[in-house]
């Protein structure tokens, strides 16, 4: 069989889609001898990627009408110029890696819909122009073959949202990459300090400053916490940028701190790919707040490099973290500086919670995910063909 893959997301490499398209195309060019893969985009793969993929690229650009506007360039993308190239191509199957299944795809079709947010949260669906998105992609999940969702929750939140069968939806886990692993090396973790500034021990948040990553609480939670254990070098690291987007959906957490007297204890740093797993290795305790995820890959980042978690009750995580971290409810200040305090004074539970993360972080794996996802093409191409 040969399958054609939406690689869009590879223009946002750093993005959760654009690493979960990266790991997954390399998982399959390890497992899979018997399909064949194409690349399918608008644009050449960025020159930092090819030497990690080893598949085929096939560039179709965009109608020159519309290059002039990303989000129009977007939507005929993903509508109308993939499915052509598709065909085009010759290929028996389009995989799409994230939520932008085409209305028309001409052939047997798998779409990766990690989560159904702008559903489900009212301030991610404001925009008309985004209203008008979500109508049309949620009408066209009804057009895939089937539907991978990476967690039991987000299969149930597809089902509600988009109205679509459960034999319809394939569960299938997301996993940490293979360099996310505990770094002992006083050397390396030395660099990766001096690097972002870091002093003494320091808590570790990642993944995000949008609304529903309550990272204000996280900022409440550490000036209470900060006060309380008495360590002045003790430094909060927000791995993101407060700059790089504005508006009420990306509160800016520095007002806040000012206010609580911790400014100079709250770090802000982009965090490049090759740090993460030092600067995971490095923390005392990594702590995730989130209202709502998909799946919450970054708590499994940070326990497979061995580092104590503490993370939100809601939605997916206790699915993916299990009994190897603290799993709290974020609106509970007083119970997230409880957790925290206690990760930073009780060495027994620190390593009790180190050996736990390793242990559960083995259970996910691209490989397995890889193999999953090649049923799920398998099953969605012999579903069209009977």
């Amino acid at each position: 069989m040969k399958i054609g893959v939406n690689s869009y997301f590879f223009r946002f490499p750093a993005s959760g889609t654009g690493q979960y398209l990266l790991h997954l195309l390399q998982a399959l060019a390890k497992v899979d001898q018997e399909n064949e893969y194409i690349l399918l985009d608008s644009r050449p793969i960025p020159e930092k990627l090819k030497m990690h993929i080893a598949f085929p690229h096939v560039v179709t650009p965009s109608p020159k009408l519309v290059r002039h506007n990303a989000s129009i360039e977007k939507l005929i993308w993903e509508q109308f110029t993939s499915p052509f190239a598709a065909r085009k191509t010759g290929v028996d199957l389009l995989y799409i890696p994230y939520f932008a299944p085409p209305f028309f795809p001409g052939l047997p079709s798998v779409t990766t819909i990690h989560d159904v947010i702008p559903l489900r949260l009212l301030e991610y669906r404001t925009d008309p122009k985004m209203k008008a998105y979500l109508q049309l992609i949620t009408r066209a999940a009804h057009k895939a073959t089937l539907i991978i969702t990476v967690s039991q929750h987000a299969k149930k939140d597809i089902m509600d949202a988009l109205k679509l069968p459960a034999d319809r939806i394939r569960v299938i886990y997301e996993a940490a990459g293979e360099e996310y692993q505990l770094i002992s090396d006083q050397a390396i973790l030395s660099r990766m300090r001096a690097h972002y500034g870091l002093k003494g021990r320091y808590i570790l948040y990642l993944g995000g400053l949008d609304q529903r990553k309550n990272v204000l609480q996280l900022v409440r939670a550490f000036a209470q916490l900060h006060k309380r254990i008495g360590d002045p070098e003790l430094q909060l690291l927000i791995a993101g940028n407060p700059d790089k987007q504005r508006g009420s959906l990306f509160p800016d957490p520095r007002p806040l701190a000012a206010n609580l007297g911790i400014t100079d204890q709250i770090i802000y740093r982009f965090v490049e790919e090759e740090d993460k797993p030092a600067i995971y290795s490095g923390a005392s305790v990594f702590v995730f707040p989130s209202l709502y995820e998909g799946f919450g890959l970054t708590p499994l980042e940070a326990m497979s490099c061995g580092t104590p978690v503490i993370c939100s009750n809601r939605t997916s995580l206790p699915e993916v973290v299990g009994d190897a971290a603290i799993v709290l409810d974020p609106d509970d200040i007083y119970e997230m500086v409880e957790a925290m305090y206690s990760v930073l004074t009780n060495s027994t539970l620190r390593a009790d919670l180190q050996v736990r993360s390793l242990q559960r972080a083995t259970q996910f794996n691209w490989s397995k995910t890889a193999s999953e996802t090649i049923a799920t093409f398998e099953e969605a191409f012999a579903r069209r063909k009977s």
